[in-house]
């Protein structure tokens, strides 16, 4: 006699179709690609807000006051918005390569600690280096040569012909 068991459940089933919507929706929304948007719109809040807050001490009706807000607002995303999300951009670029050269220190010392402690280890290293230094001696850096007209720069073959290679087309 054959029992059979259900592998899944529909609740459970609908509860982890409903997490990974909103997972997708949440990763949209907190994306570091927003994050220059959201500096920009929390810039132009704080100056509207400072502009409001001044406005309060002078009487004005609502639909001026509303108008000058506008035109506040809209200024302040004119004169700003290129600099604010280009100086976030270069932010998030900056904490990213500070990130990677972080990760890869850490591994580098991780790797100098396991070497120190297995000799196997550290013979591989230093066969690396070797290489390497063997490399380096026997193909030396060359001049870097103006290109001809018609001429590729970056074929992949720059360590072995570093002349530029003429393109042909048939």
């Amino acid at each position: 006699m054959a029992t059979h068991f259900h592998t899944s459940h529909d609740g459970l089933d609908r509860l982890t179709d409903g997490v990974s919507a909103a997972k997708s929706v949440f990763s949209d929304i907190f994306s570091a690609k927003r994050l220059p948007t959201y500096v920009l719109g929390v810039t132009i809040m704080a100056v509207v807000t400072a502009a409001e807050r001044a406005l309060n001490a002078v009487e004005t009706g609502f639909a001026f006051e509303w108008a000058i807000l506008t035109v506040v607002a809209l200024t302040t995303f004119g004169l700003l918005a290129r600099a604010i999300v280009r100086g976030t951009r270069a932010t998030q670029s900056w904490f990213a390569t500070y990130a990677n050269e972080a990760r890869q220190t850490r591994s580098d010392n991780k790797l100098w600690a396991t070497a120190c402690r297995d000799p196997r280890v550290m013979n591989d290293i230093l066969a690396a280096q070797g290489r390497f230094d063997l490399f380096v001696t026997e193909v030396p850096p060359s001049k870097k040569a103006s290109a001809p007209k018609g001429a590729v720069n970056d074929d992949g073959l720059a360590a072995l012909a570093p002349w530029a290679q003429l393109t042909r087309y048939y």
